[in-house]
């Protein structure tokens, strides 16, 4: 509002009708007005935040604050004036106050995310290191298992091969001689044994895992066919709560192939038959299996495998291992390492429990995809 101050109480709107701003106002701010309003603008010439009260021609009264500014211009003073009803001031300082809350809560939050940032790019450093280490201890052991698995079967073979020679060309050997070239050819043999269960873990490290839904007895019954089992002696009983299983079809069944064989190689003679127990079921299972204090549930496939053999007397955490030393390990497969290494590539967990002279027991846990 441009208006061209004429007295003290005079106002020019347009330059064409002259008004009194007294007739716009109530008692009090008419008071103030001719008290403070006036002397303030010729004082300093201007004033911020005035508060006057406008009454309307029907009676209706506004709040108004005003901020003014005196200009002269051509020997007219001019007041500069320009207004904010109270309530849409009050409205306006929350809407800032709003705004300002807003803002620092998104710095608050910028904080913490760059907090965040920093942590997950430390945290990835000390991933990519680990990664490299555990590269160049997979090198090193793929080269390992190639050394062992190529290079010393030859040895062993032309030690077995050597000693069956002598053997059969020397008829009239004594018999402590006769004994311990058997012994010779059975520690070449058991180390040849060895050599080949580190070819084939070798071999899983190289191996392409190709991950389906596969029928699962479907998949037990091709096993137990591999494995050779007669069915005269052996006795199977399926519990199958689910029929699918998720993984890789041939090292599966080959694991299969090695729990079937475990358990005839160590049925116990007094009973009538060997039986086996396969059952499976599907659990909610953590993944976090290595990492304290994380925590997030998944479907996997429980499948729980048992005989009533003669059992193992070991170390239930050691039965796994590739190379097992000492009479408690007498009654433990070397193909248990192979199928513990099939599990860990599908990312899975096995556990073997047993009971001397009752049986063994095999729980293994297998992430599960249900088929679409």
């Amino acid at each position: 509002m441009n208006t061209t101050m004429q007295s003290d109480l005079e106002l020019v709107f347009d330059t064409s009708t002259v008004v009194r701003l007294e007739d716009f106002l109530t008692v009090g701010s008419k008071i103030f007005l001719q008290t403070h309003f006036v002397p303030l603008i010729k004082m300093q010439g201007f004033a911020k935040e005035i508060f006057l009260t406008f009454r309307s021609k029907g009676g209706i009264d506004y709040p108004i604050l005003l901020n003014v500014k005196r200009q002269t211009d051509h020997d007219i003073d001019e007041v500069h004036c320009s207004g904010m009803i109270i309530s849409n001031r009050n409205r306006f300082e929350k809407e800032l106050l709003t705004a300002k809350n807003v803002a620092e809560e998104a710095l608050s939050k910028n904080e913490e995310l760059q907090k965040i940032r920093l942590e997950l790019e430390e945290h990835q450093r000390e991933l990519e290191l680990q990664i490299r280490t555990s590269a160049a201890l997979h090198r090193q052991n793929l080269e390992i298992f190639k050394v062992i698995s190529h290079d010393l079967q030859e040895p062993l073979r032309k030690s077995v091969l050597f000693a069956d020679l002598i053997k059969s060309q020397n008829t009239d050997l004594p018999l402590s001689a006769t004994e311990k070239l058997d012994r010779i050819i059975a520690f070449n043999q058991h180390m040849r044994d060895m050599v080949m269960s580190l070819q084939r873990l070798g071999e899983l490290e190289t191996s392409k895992i190709v991950l389906q839904n596969i029928d699962f007895e479907k998949l037990l019954n091709e096993a137990l066919t591999l494995s050779g089992i007669a069915s005269e002696t052996v006795k199977i009983d399926y519990q199958i709560g689910c029929k699918s299983i998720y993984g890789d079809e041939v090292l599966i069944k080959t694991m299969f192939v090695e729990l079937f064989l475990n358990a005839l190689r160590f049925c116990n003679s007094e009973n009538e038959f060997c039986i086996i127990q396969i059952s499976t079921v599907l659990v909610k299972r953590n993944i976090f299996i290595e990492s304290s204090e994380k925590y997030r549930y998944e479907d996997f496939l429980k499948i729980t495998f048992a005989d009533n053999g003669i059992g193992f007397n070991a170390d239930s955490s050691k039965v796994f291992q590739v190379f097992q030393r000492g009479e408690q390990f007498d009654k433990v497969s070397p193909g248990l390492a192979y199928c513990r290494r099939v599990v860990e590539l599908h990312f899975g967990t096995i556990i073997a429990k047993s009971i001397t002279g009752k049986g063994a027991g095999f729980t293994i846990f297998l992430p599960y995809k249900a088929i679409i």
